[in-house]
């Protein structure tokens, strides 16, 4: 699916943090989730953010600032991306009624991406001599029906389009390449969804979340699954056995593993590996992803040993950037009134590079991971391969 928002996630006011996510939206549940964990958000911390880019909808940069919570901005993505391109048309249609001249809040444009459905379009009207002419032809203007044909073509299509729009209040839009544009009224009030929409952010039923697909067939499986669930899925495709589908990992726990377990090609071991997954508490979980993270590991059978591995590592989550990383070590070397002073006249990048090299650690988006035994952290592409104990 192609992303609606480019979005560049970061802490509010963090003095060094280098604590940041990227996501494309509308992002899946763990996907927020994760950004959560990489941001390290606590009590008395909130987020900011940027949209970096517009893969689609392009004409709503004027309209959206960063006002306004993300989770928002994702439930906006969201119904956006469930638009075909009519009905993107007519929700651009809706947000040029809005006559802005500035941002718009975020839940109102939620109500517009809701509200498609109160209006009509006519996606061969451009332009008022378009209306004006679908409008004559149509026996919706008195007196034309029985004009013969070269004294309607006399008619003055733009004025009668004019008339047409001014009346019914409607707007033209342009085509773009996300939608085919037209001509869009309002007939029935606006619906007022963000009103009633959660947005708080909660863990999904499932570990992962598969669409399991032969052909044109698909359906939806979450895992972990006893045995009787995954039997029945080649029954509800019509196929023989699981031998015959594939399958898209569509949400997974650790976001950094999705493109791995759709290249999978035994259900089994991915749902060994969910299983696995669904028995992990939070905190071993965010150190789990840094550990993958920093040992670059995009596969299921290394994921699989690293998972046994997690006691063999140490994990500093407030660590964000080089900086945090020799401001920390300062603050534990020198008393509190020696560290302010000498802080100033400190390249905190350089020493918290130092630092980490030493240490054979690596920061990743959560936090800095470390060897117990002091040993540099291995990735596949690195001479000797992968170390995993």
């Amino acid at each position: 699916m192609k992303p609606v928002f480019n979005v560049y996630l970061k802490k509010a006011n963090p003095p060094d943090s280098g604590a940041h996510a990227v996501l494309y939206l509308p992002a899946t549940p763990y996907e927020v989730l994760d950004a959560q964990d990489r941001l390290r958000l606590g009590e008395n911390s909130s987020m900011v953010w940027e949209i970096t880019e517009y893969p689609q909808f392009e004409e709503l940069e004027p309209f959206i600032d960063g006002n306004g919570s993300f989770y928002e901005l994702n439930a906006l993505a969201q119904k956006l991306s469930e638009l075909d391109e009519t009905q993107g048309a007519i929700f651009a249609g809706l947000v040029k009624m809005e006559n802005a001249k500035g941002p718009i809040p975020l839940p109102r444009l939620i109500d517009l991406a809701h509200s498609t459905k109160c209006c009509h379009i006519l996606t061969d009207a451009l332009n008022d001599s378009q209306l004006g002419r679908i409008f004559a032809e149509n026996h919706n203007v008195p007196g034309v029906e029985h004009l013969p044909k070269d004294i309607f073509e006399m008619l003055d299509f733009e004025q009668i389009g004019r008339s047409t729009r001014l009346a019914e209040k409607g707007v033209f839009v342009a085509r773009s390449m996300d939608h085919p544009g037209g001509y869009v009224v309002r007939h029935q009030p606006l619906l007022e969804i963000s009103r009633t929409l959660d947005l708080t952010p909660k863990e999904p039923d499932y570990t992962m979340l598969l669409e399991v697909f032969h052909g044109d067939r698909r359906g939806q499986l979450m895992l972990p699954a006893v045995e009787a669930e995954l039997d029945a899925v080649p029954l509800t495709l019509e196929e023989p056995d699981w031998l015959d589908l594939s399958w898209t990992c569509l949400d997974c726990k650790v976001p950094s593993l999705t493109d791995a377990i759709s290249e999978a090609r035994d259900i089994r071991p991915v749902n060994d590996f969910a299983g696995m997954l669904a028995e992990m508490d939070s905190t071993a979980l965010v150190i789990y992803k840094a550990l993958l993270e920093a040992a670059d590991c995009r596969d299921l059978l290394h994921a699989g040993l690293l998972a046994g591995q997690l006691p063999q590592y140490t994990f500093s989550p407030k660590i964000s950037s080089p900086a945090e990383m020799a401001r920390e070590e300062l603050s534990v070397i020198l008393c509190d009134p020696e560290a302010e002073t000498l802080l100033p006249h400190v390249n905190l990048q350089s020493y918290g590079e130092a630092l980490i090299e030493q240490c054979g650690g690596r920061l990743t988006g959560y936090g800095l991971i470390e060897r117990t035994d002091g040993q540099p952290i291995q990735t596949p592409g690195q001479k000797g391969g992968m170390t995993l104990g």
